[in-house]
């Protein structure tokens, strides 16, 4: 496993921002907001060498920054895969990927938020609670922040 806690630390240092919009643009990634399937939160894609990122514009502002964080673990943690998120199906799939890409999200957060990283890592690692629960459970510290 990626030292998450260190690799997000050493990235908001070398771009001296923990906003995911700011970073996202230092590392020439484009973010678009599109009008997604309800269920499909976000997804990262490369294309002839542009990195993408799409979110659904229907959701929150709050959702959306989370949903980039989490994209923006998986560029950074994954490169060669392409990924998206789906907020609520039966063919969402659970796997180490997801599970470090809200890792990673959790922590870039606890850069703009009041939020315990490694709190909320030690409870996921003892409950080990399927990846689509953290996204959820971050929206609603994220919700509860404002």
């Amino acid at each position: 496993m990626f030292n998450i806690p260190v690799r997000v630390k050493h990235l908001i240092n070398k771009y001296d921002t923990c906003n995911p919009y700011e970073l996202a643009k230092d590392l020439g990634i484009f973010v678009y907001e599109y009008d997604l399937p309800p269920e499909l939160r976000g997804f990262f894609v490369r294309v002839l060498r542009r990195k993408m990122i799409f979110l659904n514009k229907s959701m929150t502002e709050i959702e959306k920054t989370i949903v980039l964080c989490h994209e923006l673990g998986h560029v950074r943690l994954h490169a060669g895969y392409g990924y998206y998120l789906e907020a609520s199906t039966s063919y969402y799939v659970p796997c180490k990927r997801e599970a470090e890409a809200n890792l990673f999200a959790t922590h870039f957060l606890s850069y703009r938020h009041n939020i315990d990283a490694d709190l909320i890592q030690r409870i996921i690692s003892e409950k080990q609670p399927d990846p689509k629960m953290v996204h959820m459970i971050l929206n609603d510290i994220m919700t509860c922040e404002f």
